[in-house]
């Protein structure tokens, strides 16, 4: 059976994209599912929405105000790569969208992002199958691909609770929680309760009982 691209099968069909110097569609591929954004707020980015133009740094916040009035924080793996791509990759204007053609400097589109993806995502399976002999069982990649990714990875974390699917389904902007079950094909359950014997994680046995190893915990402990 056919599965959902995942966040990781995503970041890593990314970093092929690079690789194949296909610059717009790996940053996509990467920033993506982690921010959960609808394709069209996601293509309206311009480096202006997140890099600094003085020093050429990245905000610590996406604010797209001017489009949709959507924040999202800048996590350091997107905060890295935008300021490798703005530093190295050609761009024209501050404005310029971030996800675009670097080749011929056009920015990618909802109406053709779908049949564009696709025909990489069979290139990247090939490439996959060919280097490690795993055959990959994704469903065709869709521009909706990276808000399920993200939906999914907040939904796991949660362990797929009703309030979870209820705040992911507003989130997405579905009109029922139906809607958000048919399209991401997993359904809402009681979480389990797991019984753990676990519960002091971080430390560490010494029969010795160094005293400078102690502090070091303890102002971890009391940080």
């Amino acid at each position: 059976m056919e599965r959902n691209w995942t966040s990781k099968a995503l970041f890593l069909f990314g970093k092929w994209l690079w690789m194949e110097q296909k610059y717009g569609y790996a940053l996509l591929c990467m920033h993506g599912p982690q921010w959960g954004l609808k394709i069209g707020a996601q293509l309206s980015i311009c480096w202006s929405d997140v890099i600094n133009f003085n020093d050429g740094s990245c905000y610590d916040v996406l604010q797209i105000e001017k489009k949709q009035n959507i924040g999202r924080p800048i996590n350091h793996f997107i905060k890295a790569s935008i300021e490798y791509a703005y530093s190295n990759l050609t761009i024209k204007s501050f404005d310029e969208h971030m996800y675009i053609n670097y080749n011929v400097h056009a920015p990618l589109t909802a109406s053709t992002l779908n049949r564009d993806l696709q025909i990489r995502s069979k290139q990247f399976e090939k490439f996959v199958l060919a280097n490690t002999g795993k055959k990959l069982n994704f469903k065709p990649i869709k521009t909706n691909a990276f808000e399920i990714a993200w939906a999914l990875d907040v939904l796991n974390k949660y362990n797929y609770s009703k309030q979870a699917f209820n705040k992911v389904s507003a989130h997405m902007g579905h009109r029922t929680l139906k809607d958000t079950i048919e399209l991401l094909g997993v359904e809402p359950h009681e979480p389990e309760v797991i019984i753990d014997y676990e519960n002091i994680n971080g430390f560490n046995f010494s029969p010795k009982f160094e005293k400078d190893e102690f502090l070091k915990e303890l102002e971890l402990f009391v940080d």
